[in-house]
């Protein structure tokens, strides 16, 4: 099965210092890869700054509706799109509702979804922010910690409403105690034994 995770900083692998990039061993495509054995191929596409579809004014590039046909069309065919997303789309300048945040995910797996129909998507929610947020980035503040606590629920919908594959990744890893919105390596390990277990339960009904 080809695999292609589609995600933000969390699966880029940014450290919980913000000054590099867990190895790939550590960041949880890389532990997903390990755990499901050659015969996969898991292909890993984080950005930092990603959103669902929200472009950002200081940084080109960071809406995933822009890029994902590409993507898509690089690593075709795909059996698998993962999309881990969330974190970006509660910044206090992007959206100040948990709808909000949670139509850019509704656009890009429509997009998906007729870009590559045969290919399964997994939506991910990604882990909460924390409070520990507020004292090192200021893009955040408390309403989007609220939101970021409630975005699931929305990711799940959606995931229901278009036969999607979904996990809130708040259930296997929390966000780290250093900054409240990246996940530590304890924190990759247990996201990818969380996909795995649903991959793999999934792969079942395909064979």
């Amino acid at each position: 099965m080809n695999i292609l995770c589609y995600g933000d900083s969390n699966t880029y692998g940014l450290t919980t210092d913000w000054k590099g990039r867990l190895p790939r061993s550590a960041r949880w495509p890389g532990r997903l890869q390990m755990l499901l054995g050659e015969e996969h191929w898991v292909v890993e596409d984080g950005l930092i700054g990603r959103t669902c579809a929200i472009p950002d004014r200081h940084r080109y590039g960071r809406s995933a509706m822009d890029f994902l046909p590409v993507a898509l069309e690089c690593h075709a065919p795909l059996d698998y799109l993962i999309l881990a997303f969330g974190t970006n789309d509660c910044k206090a300048e992007k959206v100040r509702t948990v709808q909000e945040a949670a139509q850019g995910m509704e656009n890009l797996v429509r997009l998906a979804q007729r870009l590559a129909p045969d290919t399964r998507i997994l939506i991910v929610a990604a882990a909460p922010l924390r409070a520990q947020v507020l004292t090192v980035d200021p893009d955040f503040d408390a309403l989007s910690v609220e939101i970021s606590a409630q975005l699931w629920r929305e990711y799940q919908k959606i995931a229901e409403r278009y036969g999607c594959l979904f996990l809130n990744a708040g259930d296997a890893a929390m966000t780290s105690d250093a900054d409240g919105e990246h996940l530590d390596e304890q924190g990759h390990a247990a996201l990818a034994e969380a996909v795995a277990r649903i991959l793999t339960e999934d792969m079942k009904g395909r064979t």
